[in-house]
């Protein structure tokens, strides 16, 4: 699979302009005694060891079958868990280039390296514009990307027809993936309510034996932080995304004629989420907060069950749990523990074919860990 380097460039670029400018603030400063100005940058460094109890979020068929030796060539781990280190850094410029009105841009760098399972390591670069509309409107445009993502190797369909059920025609599942996005956020006038709409647009670009899995996803939704007391708060929201994939590989294909798979399909995801500020430790602030996700997918191939048996009446519930802890270590130093949930069912309106999808696409997973992160002001 060919690998974009756009955005590497994109992240050196935005490095050499914000070091340039530190530099060119510290030749021509003025050499009078100022009132000392706020800061302008931040870095942020952090540093996130978790266990993941299920890395490829496998069903228990596959874990038993992990766990048995079966089906040579599908699994390349060697554990079905890891230990996992993921880190981060990301630089910030603050100033007011529009009258008072704040402005932000950002970039960043994430990674999650498996101990275990180096094929599971991947990494994302990002960038993003924060503006302050007005005293209580305020908007922001991201863009990330993925350069490389492994889900897990399936068996590939087109080369059983030439190879046979052997191990060589388990092929890895593989993605690349742009992500941009844009938020508008408002004040309402009592000010202990914001709103927020959401629009994303994601492209996915799979590895070559995968192609008919590309896709163009559009997200539109809400969400809303609501203030009830000093120290608690709640939000709720609402997202709609729809899936359209490509659905064929060969060049004379269409999505209609195709014998190939067709993932398309639209989600509704609920959100619901309580802050709660705890009282000091030591004079350091502290909270928990725990976060509720419910989504549903539909997927709307038109392709008879027996051409696409994975897809065809399809629905898919899925469950998210996110429970954090987050204290106050110093004045740039905090360390946040969690726990995060992930569950998912899987059936069709096919009744005769919902053991074979419950089987393959049901999973339960969890991570648990703690984050470090730290902030340079300068």
């Amino acid at each position: 699979m060919k690998v974009k380097f756009l955005p590497c460039k994109l992240f050196l670029l935005c490095c050499l302009i914000i070091l340039s400018s530190t530099i060119n603030d510290g030749v021509f400063a003025d050499d009078k005694p100022k009132k000392k100005k706020a800061n302008k940058w931040a870095l942020s460094l952090s540093v996130k060891p978790y266990y993941d109890s299920n890395i490829l979020k496998y069903s228990e068929k596959y874990i038993d079958r992990f766990k048995n030796g079966e089906d040579p060539g599908r699994f390349h781990i060697s554990s079905i868990d890891d230990l996992t280190i993921g880190y981060s850094a990301g630089l910030t410029f603050t100033d007011e280039f529009f009258g008072k009105m704040k402005t932000i841009i950002g970039t960043g760098y994430n990674s999650d390296a498996y101990t275990n399972n180096s094929i599971k390591t991947w990494a994302t670069f990002n960038i993003f514009f924060r503006q302050q509309i007005a005293s209580s409107t305020t908007a922001q445009f991201s863009y990330s990307y993925i350069p490389e993502f492994y889900v897990r190797h399936f068996r590939d369909d087109d080369w059983v027809k030439y190879y046979g059920y052997t191990p060589e025609t388990f092929r890895p599942y593989i993605f690349s993936k742009d992500d941009f996005s844009l938020w508008l956020q408002q004040i309402l006038p009592w000010k202990t309510t914001r709103a927020r709409l959401y629009f994303a647009y994601d492209r996915y670009y799979l590895d070559e034996s995968n192609t008919e899995y590309d896709s163009n996803d559009y997200m539109f939704g809400f969400r809303i932080y609501q203030s009830l007391f000093k120290n608690l708060d709640v939000n709720f929201g609402y997202f709609y995304t729809t899936s359209d994939a490509k659905g064929y590989d060969e060049p004379n294909e269409t999505k209609e004629n195709s014998d190939d798979s067709d993932a398309t399909n639209y989600e509704h995801s609920y959100f619901a989420g309580i802050d709660y500020l705890l009282p000091k430790v030591f004079s350091r602030n502290n909270d928990v907060s725990v976060d509720f996700q419910y989504l549903r997918a539909f997927y709307t191939t038109e392709h008879y069950l027996e051409l696409d048996p994975l897809h065809a009446g399809r629905y898919d519930y899925n469950y998210r749990i996110y429970v954090n802890y987050n204290i106050e270590l110093s004045e740039n130093f905090s360390a946040t523990a969690f726990y995060h949930w992930f569950g998912r069912e899987s059936s069709t309106s096919a009744e005769a074919n919902r053991e074979y999808v419950s089987n393959e696409k049901d999973y339960t997973q969890y991570r648990l860990g703690i984050n470090f992160n730290y902030i340079i002001n300068f």
